[in-house]
């Protein structure tokens, strides 16, 4: 672009960075999403992250092998290739420019990590004599940055390694670089442990300082117009409490994203300005959350792809021009996932289905609808395929198994999935299973899990607590009440027996057992226990009645609490 070879004639950093950061930046346009979630899957192993993607749609990042060793990929069309090593055990792509370089580390013969740049599947290793480094950064005319021993950043172009200056600390790391050369990162300030964000442009570095309040910052990312991302913490030193918040450079200045966490970290731009990252929030199956953050809204990704997708969208790590996000996602098993979100195009039709409930019945079998629907029509044939999943019922037990393809004519926007549900006379808590919603054509996946209750209908019974004072002498009568809902229509035999707590029996109270028999029709039998009183001062005491039996019928409280009250003075 021509303000990038302005910038260059300059040769003045920061006069190119208030440049840049002039420039008319294409802005986002509402809320992201939804999208369309796809798992790049293994390179034989358990596990892999994604970690960046360029604007044709290829993904690096690391995936266990076969022998669980992490290798370098690169993801194309579906394809997942290993990079291989530089004759390690261990790789890891960290960055992917346009032409196609790729950026990392890998381990050497000798078991040390070098940076290293993959170009037309040939691996150079670009720090051959550090003990540890690491390359985060590649543009598109094959300039690498990173770190390496100690914590210093460095540049490498055409054979040559720069190693990078700082703000006088004696440390520094690079992050990113763009295809104008201007580097991102942090470095050392002369004051201890206080890394300032900073650009670094034609051999000077830029202190980009830190937000009101923190200690720190580290820039993350910069996008074609010279905006940057980053992150600015501080640590509380009596609670060693952890406050990070994602940040925006552009004009000269540092701005927080309206991230609603204590902990948010950004991760990458993209040239209309939108940010992903990573919050700490709660629910799920991690305390990280991938979000994307657009038009001045942080937006939970995980709220923006198919529910039932068993995956848990954790790190935001990387957003081409084109609005598609990779990361790191878990699953149940606590696995890591590499994941690819790919927006959906305007007017696509979403599918969701929704939740059902359905009275079991005693006997034979009763029908369930689960109700899938399109948010808009559409003017040519809709598909999603359909499976029922386990969940506290049991399929050929409880309910039938169903799988199927449900197909919408061009104008509609909805459709039923019948499901088979089998009636017992045996008492138990309502059950559940789910129905997935997957393989979308012409459409995408919303909510793709709907959840159905199958609601037991046999007698609840239930017992109450009972708390009384336990008088200076003789006994009182504690009665408890046994309730049954609905009324059971044949003879129903609950079994009841009393069992010492803090309260024991014969010193606090008369142990009682036996049974109570409900005619068909009754709904309400008492119980009834013998505590005696004293004079002794003594703390409260707890015995309890316990239900057993009831065959046909559920026990939803089987246990009663009777607390003896002392009132002596």
């Amino acid at each position: 672009m021509k303000i990038f070879k302005l910038c260059f004639l300059l040769g003045a950093a920061l006069a190119c960075l208030v440049l840049l950061a002039a420039q008319e930046v294409t802005r986002a346009a509402g809320t992201p999403g939804p999208y369309v979630l796809t798992d790049l899957g293994t390179l034989g192993g358990l596990s892999a992250q994604a970690q960046d993607i360029n604007d044709a749609g290829e993904i690096v990042g690391g995936a266990t092998n076969t022998a669980s060793r992490l290798h370098a990929f690169l993801w194309r069309d579906g394809s997942m290739t290993d990079l291989g090593t530089i004759g390690g055990n261990h790789s890891e792509a960290t960055s992917i420019g346009d032409s196609g370089h790729v950026a990392g580390r890998s381990q050497t013969s000798a078991s040390k990590y070098h940076a290293v740049r993959w170009s037309a599947g040939a691996a150079t290793d670009l720090t051959p004599s550090s003990d540890y480094a690491v390359a985060y950064g590649v543009n598109d005319i094959g300039q690498v940055v990173g770190s390496i021993d100690n914590w210093r950043a460095f540049l490498w172009e055409n054979g040559t390694l720069t190693m990078l200056p700082d703000l006088g600390g004696g440390c520094s790391h690079a992050a990113d670089i763009n295809d104008t050369s201007h580097i991102v990162g942090s470095s050392c300030t002369p004051q201890v442990n206080q890394p300032h964000a900073t650009l670094w442009h034609n051999g000077a570095a830029i202190d980009l300082g830190i937000l009101p309040g923190m200690d720190d910052a580290g820039a993350t990312a910069i996008n074609s117009f010279g905006q940057i991302v980053g992150t600015s913490s501080h640590m509380d030193p009596e609670t060693y409490e952890i406050t990070s918040k994602a940040f925006l450079h552009e004009n000269g200045v540092m701005t927080p994203l309206a991230v609603p966490s204590l902990e948010a970290y950004a991760g990458d731009i993209n040239d209309s300005g939108v940010v992903v990252g990573t919050m700490r929030a709660a629910g799920g199956l991690s305390k990280w959350h991938a979000y994307v953050y657009a038009d001045g809204v942080a937006t939970n990704l995980n709220s923006l792809i198919p529910s039932g997708s068993g995956l848990h969208l954790a790190y935001g790590n990387a957003i081409n021009n084109a609005g598609q996000i990779v990361g790191t996602a878990f699953d149940a098993q606590g696995r890591y996932h590499a994941f690819l979100l790919t927006p959906a195009a305007a007017g696509t039709p979403v599918a969701s289905v929704g939740d059902a409930l359905v009275i079991e019945g005693h006997s034979g079998t009763r029908t369930v609808n689960a109700m899938v629907s399109l948010s808009t029509s559409a003017s040519v044939p809709v598909s999603v395929s359909f499976t029922t999943v386990n969940g506290s019922a049991a399929s050929g037990t409880d309910y039938e198994p169903a799988s199927g393809v449900i197909t919408f004519d061009p104008g509609e926007t909805s459709r039923t999935v019948a499901l088979t549900v089998n009636g017992d006379r045996v008492g138990e808590p309502n059950e559940t299973f789910v129905v997935n919603l997957s393989q979308a054509q012409g459409a995408v996946i919303g909510d793709g899990q709907a959840v159905v209750t199958i609601q037991d209908d046999e007698p609840r019974i239930s017992i109450n607590d009972v708390s009384r004072n336990e008088g200076n002498g003789g006994t009182t009568q504690f009665i408890f009440t046994v309730t049954m809902s609905p009324a059971a229509g044949a003879d129903i035999t609950v079994n009841y027996a009393t069992m010492n707590g803090s309260a024991t029996s014969p010193d606090d109270y008369v142990a009682a057992s036996g049974s109570l028999a409900f005619t068909a029709g009754q709904t309400t039998k008492t119980i009834t226990v013998a505590v005696k009183g004293d004079k002794q001062r003594e703390p409260y005491d707890t015995f309890y009645v316990n239900l057993s039996g009831g065959a046909g019928t559920f026990l939803a409280d089987a246990q009663g609490l009777g607390e003896i009250r002392n009132d002596d003075r």
